[in-house]
């Protein structure tokens, strides 16, 4: 690779590639900086020059993804009114939709997503506290406004529920051992009324 200006960033994005996956795949506690310098095809060493610990590394792959949590949140606060007839539709697009539009290329992001809300030492890092949990507060707040009525735990429950359809819908490597018919290429549309029935009805 050439030594210019624009080396060190380009050595940063493939670290922060490959980190995704391995952590995806192997989880926190799995991880080592030496799998994911062997991932990225780079020195041991350089990972330790951008990034100064595991945590670290751990948080900046998190922290490069934020923009589809703020795409989320402009969407959700551009809703005028959340009773409107089509409200709920509305919250359910803002909180989908661009997670979605990360497609194959956010695949193992989504993964790494599942990992980290199921993993119970997450409360020990700062990824849900800081980059996930001010935005979920927003959604439930608005769910509260949308759906009144409902029982004591329903928005906090049912949002969490609906963020594992959301991140687990990003793999199919179990679904083909389910039927005995290929199922649609696409579950998109499923996943939105899945989600929209489960907050209306639950």
């Amino acid at each position: 690779m050439p030594d210019d200006v624009d080396a060190p960033l380009e050595r940063r994005e493939r670290i922060l590639d490959a980190a995704e996956r391995v952590f995806a795949e192997s989880g926190y506690h799995g991880t080592t900086l030496r799998q994911v310098a062997a991932a990225a095809g780079v020195k041991l060493s350089l990972i330790g020059y951008h990034f100064p610990s595991k945590l670290a590394l751990y948080v900046a792959v998190f922290a490069r993804r934020q923009q589809v949590n703020e795409e989320r949140l402009r969407l959700l606060r551009e809703i005028d009114d959340v009773t409107a007839p089509d409200g709920l539709d509305r919250i359910v697009a803002a909180f989908m939709d661009p997670v979605i539009a990360l497609a194959e290329e956010g695949a193992w992001y989504r993964r790494l997503v599942l990992r980290e809300a199921a993993d119970p030492s997450s409360m020990q890092r700062p990824v849900i506290r800081e980059l996930f949990d001010p935005m979920a507060r927003e959604f439930i707040a608005a769910l509260r406004a949308a759906l009144p009525g409902k029982p004591a735990g329903f928005y906090e429950w049912s949002y969490l529920f609906a963020v594992g359809a959301l991140t687990q819908s990003a793999f199919d490597d179990r679904i083909g051992n389910l039927s005995d018919t290929p199922p649609p290429t696409s579950n998109t549309e499923l996943l939105r009324r899945f989600i929209t029935a489960g907050w209306r009805y639950g």
